[in-house]
């Protein structure tokens, strides 16, 4: 029998920020920033933002009011499960000292913006809520100095998700007051086949694609393989040109491979 691959080599065309906020639910309170929604809170968080001067002007911040909540979307990405924490909240905490001014919020995701899971929190320590630690002002796509609040899917066993729901703590968390989001930003995620390029020289697949593969390559990092669904089925380190990948557990039909800033599919056949 004869057996056939096709590949699509694409460039990522997306970026970390959200970009969409479907739906809102007013609070009392709420009204700041309101004429300036939905972009006030898309996009990167404010880039003059620091944690002793915090981003303030209404078009940067949406406050929901108490017990409100906003929608934020991730429309050209998805963001994923993978090493480390995978999206990062930001909202305009103030360091006074060794002190901080927090507004909070219970912190909810989905994929498809219809069944929610909130992730776990402590009213004592903030742990697991928005609205707890300020925005550093260095580069909001890396969490190790973005500051915010970062979260991780690996916590909720998700290996996806495309909507976070950000709801203010009310009454059931004693802070500073009304909850303000900034933006949202994906630090672990793909995009689609958007831009499709011919570029073997950047990925290549060569052999038929059946239980193991080769991969060639001018990018160095972590290899990660999702079904069309979007769930996580493999994971490969890779660290020179020509890595021999084992394909065995991984399902027939198209998957999507993304490495750093490169994605592209394939299609696997059956042995």
């Amino acid at each position: 029998n004869c057996k056939l691959i096709f590949l699509i080599i694409s460039i990522l065309a997306g970026d970390p920020w959200g970009d969409a906020s479907p739906a809102v639910q007013y609070g009392e309170g709420a009204g700041y920033g309101q004429s300036y929604y939905p972009d006030n809170i898309l996009g990167p968080p404010d880039p003059d933002a620091t944690p002793t001067a915090p981003a303030f002007g209404e078009d940067e911040l949406l406050t929901p009011g108490t017990d409100g909540w906003v929608v934020i979307e991730f429309t050209d990405n998805t963001v994923v499960n993978g090493d480390g924490v995978d999206f990062t909240v930001f909202e305009n905490v103030m360091q006074n000292g060794t002190s901080y001014f927090r507004e909070c919020a219970f912190v909810e995701v989905s994929q498809d913006g219809t069944t929610w899971q909130m992730f776990p929190w402590n009213q004592t320590t903030y742990d697991g809520l928005a609205g707890v630690w300020p925005t550093t002002g260095e580069d909001p796509a890396d969490p190790a100095v973005s500051g915010g609040d970062q979260f991780d899917l690996e916590d909720l066993d998700l290996d996806w998700i495309r909507f976070v729901r950000l709801t203010d703590c009310g009454s059931s968390v004693a802070d500073g007051g009304l909850f303000d989001l900034d933006a949202v930003a994906a630090v672990n995620w793909i995009t689609g086949m958007e831009k499709p390029e011919t570029s073997p020289a950047l990925l290549n697949v060569t052999s038929p694609f059946t239980s193991s593969f080769t991969l060639h390559t001018v990018e160095r990092g972590t290899l990660h393989c999702y079904t069309a669904d979007g769930r996580l089925r493999g994971m490969w380190a890779i660290a020179d040109d020509a890595t021999v990948l084992n394909g065995e557990n991984l399902p027939s039909g198209v998957l999507l491979f993304a490495i750093n800033q490169t994605s592209f599919q394939a299609v696997k056949l059956q042995n």
